[in-house]
């Protein structure tokens, strides 16, 4: 089934066609994958069994053969990085993986300690106004940008009593944390995210390149979650409120009926912390972790090369951190060494949802490039021709619905990114960086808004807001700043410049605003306007 001589294979315009029906089998296991994700809405049997096809057709359907051909791959997938001649050079995935768990280690820390109540205290006291709390729950969850689901739980259970306190709509609430928490993590380096999106790009490219350093690059043509940051925070600041969360706002406001009538989603889980924790011990894990993972990335030898690999500089500013807790929580008696090391285990627990999807996402990788992958997108590219500054625009549309319809990102990106990595020798290195951006971008937006995302459940748990009522009243308002991201997707494409991208975007976002304002200013129903009409009535009736 696969041609051995495929790496010596020159692919053109007159013979691309041909070579993508010879390689076509190459992306059925990924296509099996996203089938059976849309349509049982289980992402890791559907995985799984995207895995099991591409053994199967790689054993020429012998299932023995196949099962030990997936688990050597799996296994592989989750090993160091080796060179050439054998030699460990580095973490690879085995990096990414110790540095998600060290992430989700330090989060139990900072939560039993009693950093992340402490920081709510703090906010509480500071926080003197509507617009004040708007801006303090967006700016908060911009600062939890570790771990999406540290952000969701902390951000919502700190900020919901206070925005309560405003009458702020539990749907807006439930908005803004979880549009923040999905949209930061995957603009900061130093994140679970940013981990396994460098894997992932990694795995489709080989190597031969700083999938990293690609990644990082990404981060500027990442139109929308750049764009729903700008959007929560120009709306928050001005009171503006659109479609069904203006019908939650206003009710908030006029009644006091934060639910608008449905019932709240609660969550259960209560974390137990210690009463003494302060602000510092949220802040000061955190610095560690980024001051220690900037410096061993960015140190050097005398020959100016790097001396640690982006996942091992991850790995070892992850443990530098958490050991960093030991120093500072045990002496002031925050916990107790059981305590501490217990934290370990809930760490795990909070990040093996990820671990599945890594391993899987992984191997689906892995028995793609068996049945030579990089070949067929290759040739697909070449086939497109001048077409291929559509792919930008396509694959943003494409991650969109899959991850809307799988609700996981993770899910999304770990299929879609590899695809795209291996066009870049046809379509150019830029156009491969915007199209991964492009697919970044739309599995943001699907976890965002998905009805079945864990963004969505956990965001409506910790704001107690209601579930569906939510996702529908935010919807509206994430297709504008989606239909805008679109178009910067297609002006970056088509013009390969990705600052005429960001120009238009600037341009539209402008106008949405002024627009909007303007309207609801005029019509008077501006958050500002309708408090004073709600405090003016109160009086009148006094």
């Amino acid at each position: 089934m696969i041609n051995l001589l495929a790496s010596e294979l020159i692919i053109t315009a007159d013979n691309a066609a041909k070579i993508m029906g010879e390689y076509f089998w190459a992306l059925v296991p990924a296509i099996t994958a996203i089938v059976l994700a849309l349509i049982t809405k289980e992402v890791y049997i559907s995985l799984f069994l995207g895995v099991f096809v591409g053994g199967m057709i790689s054993a020429s359907g012998n299932p023995i053969r196949a099962l030990e051909q997936i688990f050597e791959i799996m296994a592989g997938s989750m090993g160091p990085e080796v060179d050439s001649t054998g030699a460990v050079v580095g973490a690879g995935n085995a990096g990414i993986l110790i540095f998600i768990l060290e992430l989700g280690i330090l989060v139990a820390l900072m939560n039993k300690a009693g950093g992340a109540k402490a920081f709510g205290n703090w906010v509480h006291t500071h926080v003197k106004s509507r617009k004040g709390a708007l801006l303090a729950t967006t700016g908060l969850g911009c600062l939890m940008f570790m771990d999406d689901y540290f952000n969701r739980l902390a951000v919502g259970s700190i900020m919901q009593p206070i925005n309560d306190k405003y009458r702020i709509s539990r749907a807006k609430t439930a908005f803004l944390v979880g549009s923040i928490s999905v949209s930061i993590c995957i603009l900061i380096p130093v994140s679970s995210w940013a981990s396994a999106i460098s894997g992932y790009i990694g795995e489709g490219l080989g190597a031969s390149y700083d999938s990293f350093s690609i990644y990082v690059e990404t981060i500027f043509s990442n139109f929308y979650p750049i764009l729903l940051i700008l959007f929560l925070v120009f709306t928050s600041a001005l009171g503006i409120d659109l479609f069904g969360m203006a019908k939650h706002e206003h009710t908030a406001m006029k009644t006091g009926d934060l639910l608008c009538g449905y019932e709240a989603s609660r969550t259960d889980e209560e974390v137990d912390f210690s009463p003494k924790g302060r602000v510092i011990d949220l802040v000061l894990p955190i610095l560690v972790l980024v001051v220690s993972c900037c410096i061993l990335l960015l140190v050097r030898n005398d020959s100016g090369e790097t001396i640690f690999s982006t996942n091992t500089a991850l790995a070892m500013g992850g443990c530098i951190a958490v050991i960093f807790c030991l120093i500072l929580y045990l002496p002031r008696k925050l916990m107790t060494l059981k305590e501490y090391t217990g934290c370990f285990g809930t760490g795990f627990k909070s990040i093996s949802d990820v671990f599945i999807i890594l391993v899987f996402a992984w191997a689906l990788i892995g028995v793609c490039e068996s049945l030579n992958l990089s070949l067929f997108v290759t040739a697909f590219a070449t086939w497109m021709g001048e077409a291929d500054k559509l792919l930008p625009a396509i694959f943003f549309l494409a991650a969109m619905g899959t991850a809307f319809a799988t609700g996981t990102s993770w899910g999304t990106f770990g299929i879609m990114v590899p695809i795209v990595a291996p066009m870049g020798a046809a379509i150019g290195y830029d156009l491969m960086v915007l199209t991964i951006a492009a697919v970044l971008s739309g599995s943001v937006f699907g976890d965002q808004v998905s009805p079945i995302s864990d963004a969505t459940i956990l965001s409506a748990a910790a704001s107690k807001s209601n579930h569906l009522a939510y996702v529908k009243a935010q919807l509206p308002n994430a297709l504008l700043v989606a239909a805008i991201a679109l178009v910067s997707f297609l002006v970056a494409g088509l013009t390969s410049f990705i600052w005429l991208g960001w120009i238009v975007a600037a341009l539209l976002f402008v106008a949405l605003i002024v627009v909007a304002y303007t309207m609801q200013k005029k019509n008077g129903v501006l958050a500002s306007q309708v408090m004073r009409s709600v405090e003016e009535s109160t009086q009148t009736a006094e």
